[in-house]
């Protein structure tokens, strides 16, 4: 009993280290096997890089062709792209000088169509005008089209006169229709009146202050001549800059306003001076008629002329002895005559000294007024002088105008006084020649 126990033992032993080993043998067994596959698949690993690599080498290599292919293409296409872009930009250097050119002018046509008459009767061609001013784009083959078709029209019109139906302003601010007749670029005119153009609202007005007469003349035959006919018209080249200056004109009246206080002092000095020698006149022209019948018909006297009342006196004092006595009283008649006679000629004479020297009076007196704005407002504004100067100029001128026409009254005036002062102390001299004559017959006797 006590000796199979370790027999036992020992054979439980024995089979466990076989079963170890068996065990051991089994893992190394696996282990080879595990090593032989993960060599095989190290292998299997390695060949496979070795194919990715090759691959991305091969595919590197393609890439670089590539490369060498697109940056042969970039270095064309730069080329090019550099070609095209001065190409490009020639091309909008010519177009953007088309479209400044061509903005210019249809800038400068909207202002010509603006302003012309010819926009009156067709006033539908503005608006496209105006179109092609506010283009912003280039402009394209129709838009062209229309500028070079405003341009002829203007210009085929421009040379034509024509009448139609428009709308007139009075002076008045009234508005009436009327067929206005339309001289090229120049005037327009309704009847006999001339009108000025207002392109603001596309109408016309007439005129506050119209032309000479024969001027207007020349408009009504235009208005109411046939088409066809030559036909004189007084034509304003400035295209109504001479008409508008006409309309800013002072009148007479005006003229004669700016001489002020002076100016019409001088211009009833004048008027009196006037009424003063056409009464001289008259009357030196009723005495001379009177004297010349007196001479015709010397055994009638007449007592309403000097050589008559000189005739009367003498027969009146014939049959008295003393010469003196007679030659007394026919020098008082010869006297207060020739008195009457050249009476009011002084005064004309005075007058026609007097007016240039108001004239001068109201020369320096405009001057101190233009030398008194200049000095409270300087010369940068003409205006704040022409007052002055207005009255300066238009008294000295008044002061001419009243002077010159009385000294050659004056001057006729005192001719035929002289005249006639001539013919009544020659027929009082012929009597007193003639008593003399008589007395000493009648001491011979």
């Amino acid at each position: 009993m006590l000796l199979c126990a370790p027999l036992a033992t020992a054979a439980e032993e024995a089979q466990t280290v076989r079963d170890l080993y068996e065990r051991v043998r089994q893992q190394a067994s696996d282990e080879a096997g595990y090593n032989t596959e993960r060599e095989r698949r190290f292998r299997a690993d390695a060949d496979r890089q070795a194919e990715l690599l090759a691959d991305a080498e091969r595919r590197i290599a393609e890439q670089e062709r590539r490369k060498e292919r697109l940056k042969g293409a970039f270095d064309a296409n730069e080329d090019r792209l550099a070609e095209l872009t001065t190409r490009l930009e020639r091309r909008i250097g010519d177009l953007g000088e088309l479209f400044g050119v061509f903005r210019q002018t249809a800038d400068d046509v909207h202002t010509l169509l603006f302003d012309s008459l010819i926009t009156l009767e067709h006033p539908a061609r503005l608006a496209e005008a105006e179109a092609l001013a506010a283009s912003t784009e280039v402009p394209t083959v129709p838009q062209l089209q229309t500028l070079w078709r405003l341009l002829m029209h203007e210009v085929a019109l421009s040379g034509e006169t024509s009448a139609f139906p428009a709308s007139v302003i009075a002076p008045g601010g009234s508005l009436y229709e009327a067929n206005v007749t339309r001289v090229g670029l120049f005037n327009v005119v309704a009847g006999d009146k001339y009108l000025n153009y207002m392109p603001e609202n596309n109408t016309v007005i007439e005129l506050p202050r119209q032309p000479a007469g024969y001027l207007r003349d020349t408009a009504a035959t235009l208005s109411q001549a046939a088409p066809g006919d030559a036909v004189s018209f007084g034509i304003d080249p400035s295209r109504g800059a001479l008409l508008g200056l006409l309309v800013q004109s002072p009148s007479l009246w005006e003229r004669i306003q700016q001489g002020k206080e002076v100016g019409y002092a001088i211009i009833g000095l004048a008027i009196v001076g006037l009424l003063l020698a056409i009464e001289r006149l008259a009357h030196l022209s009723v005495v001379a008629r009177r004297m010349r019948r007196q001479l015709a018909d010397p055994d009638h006297v007449r007592e309403d002329n000097p050589l008559g009342r000189i005739m009367q006196t003498y027969h009146d004092n014939e049959q008295l002895d003393d010469q003196e006595v007679i030659a007394r009283k026919l020098e008082h008649v010869v006297i207060r005559d020739v008195a009457t006679v050249k009476r009011g000629l002084p005064t004309i004479k005075v007058l026609a000294a007097v007016a240039p020297l108001m004239g001068l009076l109201g020369t320096v007196t405009g001057m101190i007024g233009t030398f008194q704005a200049i000095t409270l407002f300087g010369t940068g504004d003409p205006k704040l002088m022409a007052g002055g100067i207005s009255q300066a100029l238009i008294t000295t001128v008044l002061g001419l105008c009243a002077a010159i026409p009385l000294l050659l009254l004056h001057s006729l005036l005192n001719s035929r006084a002289t005249t006639l002062s001539k013919l009544i102390g020659e027929q009082a001299a012929g009597m007193m020649a003639q008593k003399a004559e008589a007395m000493a017959r009648a001491r011979l006797a």
